[in-house]
């Protein structure tokens, strides 16, 4: 009988204060060692950077450059995870701290698959060459996201 993780997330008002606070103390959790406040803070920033929501943060292209950097700084699959969805759900503009550093995640392909997308959902066509250089990828997951990419790029333009 296989065993079925489940995780756990939520944030407190202390999270929504850290956010609120500016781009230092949320930098100052994401470069701690506390994991659950880490994602905890993570979650919380799903809400803030959300356009439904309707909050406009001053600071959330940095947001988006100190998120960038954490994910090729921290080992846990998980805050991994949590930083590619704000990315791909929410970073309209560029990554290119991303694009850069995308190779460091060929060794896991359900992140890099996931990076991959963040890219696309930006809608930049200065990435097309990063997803043609992974047309050809061994893992076919790969290559279908990419293919999906593309074509999307191909008619929205």
């Amino acid at each position: 009988m296989s065993e079925n993780k489940v995780d756990f997330v939520t944030y407190t008002n202390d999270h929504s204060s850290i956010v609120k606070s500016g781009i230092n103390a949320i930098s100052k959790v994401l470069k701690g060692t506390d994991i659950a406040e880490k994602r905890s803070l993570l979650f919380c920033l799903d809400k803030y950077l959300d356009p439904y929501y309707g909050y406009n943060l001053p600071y959330s292209d940095d947001i988006f450059i100190l998120l960038q950097e954490q994910l090729f700084l921290t080992d846990t699959k998980e805050v991994k995870e949590d930083i590619l969805q704000l990315l791909r759900d929410y970073s309209k503009k560029s990554l290119d701290y991303l694009a850069e550093k995308l190779e460091e995640l060929e060794s896991e392909p359900d992140l890099l698959q996931d990076a991959l997308y963040a890219l696309g959902h930006t809608y930049n066509l200065k990435y097309v060459p990063v997803f043609i250089r992974y047309e050809s990828h061994h893992n076919p997951f790969i290559r279908s996201a990419v293919k999906e990419i593309l074509i999307d790029l191909s008619e929205l333009n």
